[in-house]
């Protein structure tokens, strides 16, 4: 990476971090994160840069920005939308970026206004332009979908460029309702970071929960009580579960196949039942705190959580082989949407998407925390990468939390649930777990109880820019199902 002419030249911490991240394939880094924060002594604006590095684990390296930054994207595609939000959020200068476009700042935004670094309280309406790229070429038509979009569902927009019905090129426009959480995290105490983590994604709100927690609890070297650990895999593995039975429901529901897509929400149902019945929520709000959880979960109520697991594991295990092996749902789900193993590398896709297109990795098994260390334990992966292939990941891994479920629930034994965390100590640290829909990572900085700075590598925000890939070529008509098989979260992106 030379340096631009008339530039800065590129840094030691940029080129280390482009070494590691074109090494050779098997010792290639993997971009996890990349984000800003303001050092609180020097008032200078830091880069951060997350890597996991075979053989040696995370590893954290930092750049303090003196005029503009190299853009590691033409080296790492993965790092094309955190430079993009860094430039939004910091106003951080990346020259060698080949989109500089604004990415979570809308037209009505001033170019001048950074959220994280300047007031926000009085933002003079703007109206700017958004460059849409454009495909030329005979019979080349636009489909625009979205923002608005029918049901519940939060807006998107989605720009196809079509010859007939085949997709030629897709482009995403998202953060219609960009929360700002991370800038709400700032002065927030730590004791109750957690609520606002829970906002995050609201089907994923527990999995949000515990990485807090565990972030807080690495920052300040506590670790939690056994006891809560096994309750915490307990949670995410049944928020595991609730969310692929209802992903897989969805995707029968959206080739008109209603049986399995009924069936499927009454099993989600039964076990959201269950959780207030065991836990007193039905999503497992309010259980995560930071050095433990607020309640425990009692013989009656194990036991109770042990058949409706069983249960629900042996019903939609039985419906799942009924649905894959109808020949029209196989007809739809095969071939479609192929994501290459090539292309997912490249992008360092996360979770069952990149399990079913061949990247073997999983934060549980390759990162363990809390009760997952010393565990040994199946991680399902395929190599096809197509509708079918991220449907079977899911149901498979159905099956592999049910057991990781049971196994706990024979494990617990009376103790302590919570241990104290520190109220008067400068801290820093991260912690990632594996969630329903792949990584998920909190970083967190503050002191005496409060926090100053809290970053969130949400799995959506590292999954969409690969949708368009497995997109074009398709006919349009396939767009919701291959959308629906990423299942990404558009308010967990928009964070």
């Amino acid at each position: 990476m030379d340096p631009m002419p008339g530039e800065n030249a590129t840094t030691p911490t940029v080129v280390e971090v482009a070494r590691l991240l074109q090494g050779p394939p098997e010792n290639r880094a993997r971009l996890v994160s990349l984000f800003g924060s303001i050092d609180s002594s020097l008032k200078r604006t830091m880069v951060h840069y997350i890597l996991d590095v075979p053989g040696a684990g995370y590893r954290v390296l930092e750049d303090m920005m003196n005029g503009s930054v190299p853009s590691i994207t033409p080296v790492s595609p993965a790092a094309a939308w955190y430079e993009r939000e860094l430039k939004d959020q910091y106003g951080v200068e990346l020259f060698g970026h080949p989109d500089p476009r604004s990415l979570l700042l809308h037209e009505n935004w001033p170019g001048n206004c950074h959220p994280m670094v300047d007031s926000t309280q009085a933002v003079p309406w703007a109206d700017e332009h958004y460059e849409f790229l454009q495909v030329e070429g005979d019979g080349v038509c636009e489909v625009a979908v979205g923002p608005v979009h029918a049901g519940i569902i939060e807006p998107g927009h989605f720009r196809f460029s079509v010859v007939g019905d085949n997709v030629l090129f897709l482009e995403l426009r998202h953060f219609y309702t960009h929360k700002g959480t991370e800038r709400l995290f700032q002065g927030t105490p730590v004791s109750s970071g957690q609520m606002l983590a829970e906002s995050v994604s609201g089907d994923n709100c527990f999995a949000h929960a515990v990485a807090y927690c565990q972030a807080i609890e690495e920052a300040h070297a506590v670790t939690a009580p056994p006891l809560a650990q096994l309750v915490r895999l307990i949670g995410l593995e049944l928020e595991r579960m609730v969310a692929h039975i209802a992903d897989v429901g969805a995707l029968s529901g959206d080739i008109a196949f209603m049986l399995p897509a009924a069936y499927c929400s009454r099993i989600k149902e039964d076990l959201l039942q269950t959780s207030v019945r065991v836990i007193g929520s039905r999503f497992w709000r309010g259980i995560a705190v930071p050095g433990g959880v607020t309640r425990d979960i009692s013989p009656s109520a194990a036991e109770m959580l042990r058949e409706a697991v069983m249960q629900a594991s042996g019903e939609f295990a039985k419906m799942a082989a009924i649905m894959l092996d109808r020949p029209s749902v196989q007809s739809r789900f095969e071939a479609a949407g192929v994501l290459h193993h090539s292309v997912a590398g490249d992008l360092a896709v996360v979770g069952p998407v990149a399990r079913a297109s061949g990247i073997d990795a999983d934060i549980r098994r390759d990162h363990p925390y809390g009760a997952y260390r010393g565990l040994n334990f199946e991680i399902p992966s395929l190599h096809y990468g197509d509708v079918l292939a991220r449907t079977r990941v899911r149901i498979d891994e159905v099956a592999c939390s049910a057991q990781l479920i049971l196994d706990a629930l024979t494990q617990l034994q009376a103790g302590p649930i919570r241990t104290e965390v520190p109220q008067d100590v400068a801290f820093e640290g991260f912690s990632a777990i594996e969630s329903p829909r792949g990584e998920l990572l909190y970083w967190v900085k503050g002191e005496a109880g409060m926090l100053t700075r809290c970053h969130i590598k949400s799995p959506s925000f590292q999954n969409w820019p690969a949708l368009p890939h497995a997109v074009v070529g398709n006919v349009i008509a396939d767009f919701p199902l291959i959308n629906k098989s990423f299942n990404l979260s558009y308010s967990g992106c928009d964070r």
